[in-house]
């Protein structure tokens, strides 16, 4: 069979002007002037725990087995509250502005007005383009092992499962047939 050969970088190389100017955006947490629906919103990188809650609601949307990020935007496109979330999780991404006690929880009341300011009160045609800023960023290595990892992790337990209650019946049809 032919393969694909994806081309690689070398180490002797240098990185592309756009990946080192994204380095340090990221690095320096620099933030990126987006404006929405008429705001001007600084997006910087998202923190860790903000990339896990964007990688839950994606989760939540698309429970395909093997889902690449081109199905995961599809999904979104379908399911207008998710999108909703991950924009206001990514304009706020921090947990003092999004949980209502600091804390995983419940929502804060900016997080719950910005929500729903998004959903009734702005035009559905800049959300792709903010949707698309935050995506980008999101570490992607990283959000595909998180969800990629809670996919394995599902079908491992339900695997086990099956397989204790299978070896059940096999006793039980052992012990019946003695």
């Amino acid at each position: 069979m032919l393969m694909d050969k994806k081309k690689r970088k070398k180490l002797n190389e240098p990185p592309t002007l756009d990946a080192q100017e994204r380095l340090i955006e990221i690095m320096n947490d620099s933030p990126r002037l987006v404006n929405f629906d008429g705001t001007q919103w600084e997006v910087k990188a998202l923190k860790p725990g903000t990339q896990w809650l964007i990688a839950q609601e994606a989760i939540q949307i698309d429970k395909g087995e093997s889902s690449a990020m081109g199905d995961v935007l599809k999904q979104f496109a379908i399911n207008v509250p998710a999108v909703a979330k991950v924009i206001t999780l990514g304009l706020l991404n921090d947990r003092e502005r999004i949980f209502a006690n600091g804390k995983d929880g419940a929502y804060s009341q900016e997080f719950e007005d910005t929500y729903l300011t998004i959903l009734y009160d702005t035009q559905q045609s800049g959300w792709m383009a903010l949707l698309f800023e935050i995506i980008q960023m999101l570490e992607v290595e990283s959000f595909f092992s998180i969800t990629s990892s809670i996919q394995i992790l599902r079908q491992k337990l339900l695997g086990r499962k099956t397989t204790m209650e299978e070896q059940k019946l096999l006793l039980q049809e052992q012990n019946g047939g003695k």
